[in-house]
């Protein structure tokens, strides 16, 4: 009988329970998706172990946001139907049966969303394989449909715990309340909140001053994480956010009050005291919502920017097949020659193969003295953070290594060095060092300062090339040796070879000491195969994460504003019946709560998308990209991130209106 009950409750209730419906079962589906993505063919391309272990890391938070999200719904839903569930108990009915129709409704609802959720989820994530395939050109050809059986076990345990507290919680909110506060929960509306119009107007003009600040902060100091300045704006960033909200109602209505043409219009007066009213209670999760979204634009943009980035990064990869580092840690290192050293750890050559060693020496000149006075300001900044000396190859070794790569080699005299970067900046210091003075000293020796500005593919970060004579009695830095392979079988042992030589020096981070007293110095290695999969799960994670967490703070955010419409509708359905009876129609009532709801959803969208332009600018700051160019650079990303942002924010709010709509209609 009781659940026959709860299953006509949920029928004739459908409409009141669309919103947690659609938010349980998107929910299921991102979790499903992004919990299953080690299952997919495409990412067999890919060496995933750390992504997944993020991914699962970064669930068990995602959980808790959509477990919070669930009983927030739940609650919003048991307050609506409170005077119900009193009609029940004067028909006799016991409190601990009205809690059993309740779980009915809660264990329908949750099986119906779960398995609509993992179907869905199970659909999207195909879609997702391909996406995911075209964006990291991997092979399509051996696709195939995959259900990830582990995923759903994971999602059903997740989202079945959370049911679970569901029922508990509605257990506890009908056994703790009275039958007449059951009974008269309709009677009792929101309290109108109204604040000071003058001191909301101060709040508010601060609250944009201390934004302002947060915005020059952030772009002044965002280069240099370490200064106070940059946590300070991020704090003054959430601070502004709050007291934007706080005094956002108030300042409203006090500008608008002067404009009685605009004020006096229609029924804009009932929908700037309903609004003013919603912020003035709910300024806290107005803020917190506000600064989701910003969360969501920036990591959905930014993550698909830096899978661009990464990409760009591919192109640029060192074109030898292996590159093996030997660094000399001082002078009283025994074995100075990479070969040498090599030798040492039994790591030998196969034949055929080429290779190229390319001595680096330090020199008593630092970079910044060096070039600080013709730097620009962003260089300026980057300087005054190193402290490393100007080096320096010989020119025989540097030919040798351009050989190696198909490049044309340099031609020196005697008495030139000339200065190499791949660095803009450093270039353009570079440039005017050479018009401003001719001549450099290195070791005691003058020598004339050459830029050759044809050539292309630089290696290095500034680095000085001299004739070979002049580094016979500079210290010795380091050494890499490039090598190449000339066939297929060559290489494939190579990648044996160098991945056992990395192994004899594995986590050098963590045991340095213990590997310079074994072996007395410290060689890395790396292949270009390594180099490239290494970059594209940088790409993978970056963007799966970003995705995922972007979908998760969109959808909370979205949900969470259109609850509170739902629950604002039940709570002013009294003040839309003196409308009704003064003669207002029902196509102006309609068009008051679509321009209130179309208001509640854009405020905290509008300061997001502010907060992110400026996020945006200053991440391409950063990458050495300036100002509004970055934010064109990023077009297509923004445009995506747009559409879905759009997409989902749009059905809530269509959901909201629908179900606002219908519960004045009904009341």
């Amino acid at each position: 009988m009781y659940f026959n009950i709860a299953t006509n409750n949920l029928k004739k209730s459908f409409k009141d329970y669309a919103i947690y419906f659609i938010t349980l079962t998107l929910a299921v589906s991102i979790f499903y998706n992004f919990n299953s993505m080690n299952s997919q063919t495409v990412m067999q391309e890919m060496d995933i172990d750390i992504l997944i272990q993020s991914i699962s890391y970064i669930s068990i938070f995602i959980s808790v946001v959509f477990g919070g999200l669930v009983i927030y719904a739940n609650n919003a839903l048991v307050k609506k139907r409170k005077k119900e569930f009193g009609i029940y108990a004067t028909l006799g009915m016991s409190k601990r049966k009205v809690s059993k129709i309740l779980t009915y409704e809660t264990f329908i609802v949750g099986i119906i969303s779960l398995g609509t959720g993992l179907l869905l989820g199970v659909i999207l994530s195909q879609g997702i394989s391909v996406i995911i395939g075209k964006l990291f050109e991997f092979n399509m050809d051996e696709y195939k449909f995959i259900l990830s059986t582990d995923a759903i076990i994971k999602t059903i345990i997740y989202f079945g715990t959370m049911f679970i507290l569901v029922m508990v919680f509605n257990i506890v909110v009908v056994s703790k309340h009275k039958l007449i506060d059951l009974i008269n929960a309709s009677k009792k509306s929101e309290e109108i909140k109204t604040r000071n119009s003058v001191i909301s107007v101060i709040i508010f003009i601060l609250s944009i001053a201390i934004l302002s600040r947060a915005y020059y902060l952030g772009w002044k100091f965002a280069s240099n994480p370490k200064s106070i300045n940059f946590p300070l704006s991020i704090i003054f960033g959430g601070a502004g956010t709050l007291l934007f909200f706080f005094g956002l109602a108030g300042f409203t209505l006090f500008i608008l009050k002067k404009n009685k043409q605009i004020y006096l219009k229609k029924l804009n007066i009932f929908v700037i005291k309903q609004f003013s009213n919603k912020i003035n209670t709910n300024f806290i999760s107005m803020g917190i919502i506000c600064l989701m979204l910003f969360v969501t634009i920036v990591m959905s943009s930014s993550s698909l920017s830096v899978k661009a980035q990464l990409e760009e990064e591919l192109g640029k990869l060192p074109p030898f097949d292996a590159n093996i580092e030997f660094n000399i840690r001082s002078d009283n290192q025994e074995v100075k020659d990479i070969e040498e050293a090599l030798k040492k750890v039994d790591f030998k050559l196969r034949q055929p193969s080429e290779y190229a060693v390319v001595d680096i020496y330090s020199t008593n000149i630092k970079v910044s003295d060096f070039l600080n006075e013709y730097a620009n300001e962003r260089l300026k900044e980057r300087l005054k953070k190193y402290v490393g000396e100007l080096r320096t190859i010989g020119v025989s070794q540097y030919n040798a290594m351009r050989k190696l790569k198909g490049d044309s080699i340099i031609e020196l005299k005697e008495n030139e060095v000339l200065l190499l970067t791949k660095d803009k900046d450093e270039k353009q210091a570079l440039n005017n060092l050479i018009n401003n003075k001719k001549e450099i000293i290195i070791n005691e020796n003058k020598y004339s300062l050459k830029i050759d500005k044809h050539l292309k593919d630089i290696e290095y970060n500034l680095i000085a090339i001299v004739p070979d004579f002049a580094v016979e009695n500079m210290t010795k830095s380091y050494s890499t040796m490039h090598i190449n392979s000339l066939n297929e079988v060559n290489k494939q042992e190579l990648e044996e070879d160098v991945k056992e030589l990395r192994q004899k020096f594995a986590n050098i981070d963590y045991n340095y000491d213990e590997l310079l007293n074994k072996y007395g110095f410290i060689i890395r290695a790396e292949t270009k195969t390594q180099m490239y999969n290494e970059t594209k799960n940088a790409i993978g994670t970056s963007l799966y994460i970003g995705m995922y967490l972007g979908f998760v703070f969109l959808i909370a955010s979205a949900a969470v504003l259109a609850i509170q419409q739902l629950t604002e509708a039940s709570d002013s359905s009294s003040r839309y019946k003196t409308l009704k009876k003064i003669g207002v129609s029902d196509n102006m009532i309609n068009k008051t709560i679509f321009t209130q709801i179309l208001i509640h959803f854009m405020a905290p969208l509008m300061l997001a998308i502010s907060h992110s332009i400026m996020a945006l600018i200053i991440v391409g700051k950063l990458s050495r990209n300036v100002g509004l160019a970055f934010l064109f650079k990023l077009g297509p990303t923004i445009l995506i991130t747009g559409i879905i942002v759009i997409g989902v924010y749009g059905s809530y709010l269509y959901a909201a209106y629908t179900g606002y709509k219908n519960i004045i209609k009904n009341s």
